[in-house]
């Protein structure tokens, strides 16, 4: 089954210099570094984003966000890119069989949406732990 081979070296490398300069910008931004859960939390995100769990980063974003909930005011807008991430969430976790949000064709004919959806969903996760940080739009996702 290709969904379960290795990403290519170039992919894998694509993806993982992609999350390390989000690293990177969020780092220089001078907030305090995040909790021993959320690095430990992190690094699992980075790891399934690279491998290309889509869904699972997700998931994983979705925790790391839900835990910062209440640390810093957030703005209407901040509210509205946060639901996004909650509703795919609740979807992926709570299924509905007559309309499920993924499915097994999703890997071959939808990967460039879900790999989309993984990237926002990163950019959401090092905004809650970084939200001082100098990161890029949700347009300047690639």
């Amino acid at each position: 089954m290709e969904q379960l081979d290795l990403p290519s070296d170039e992919t894998w490398s694509e993806r993982r210099f992609w999350f390390e300069d989000l690293e990177n910008a969020a780092g220089q931004s001078g907030a305090p570094a995040p909790s021993e859960q959320a690095c430990a939390l992190m690094i699992d995100l980075q790891a399934a984003f690279c491998a290309g769990a889509f869904s699972a980063v997700v998931v994983l974003a979705a925790a790391i966000v839900e835990a910062q909930a209440g640390r810093t005011p957030e703005d209407p807008q901040q509210r509205k890119v946060r639901r996004w991430l909650q509703d795919l969430r609740n979807k992926l976790v709570h299924e509905d069989r007559e309309s499920p949000v993924i499915t097994v064709e999703d890997h071959w004919l939808r990967r460039g949406e879900w790999e989309t959806a993984a990237r926002r969903s990163i950019l959401l996760a090092f905004n809650a732990l970084y939200p001082d940080a100098d990161l890029p739009e949700e347009g300047e996702l690639a």
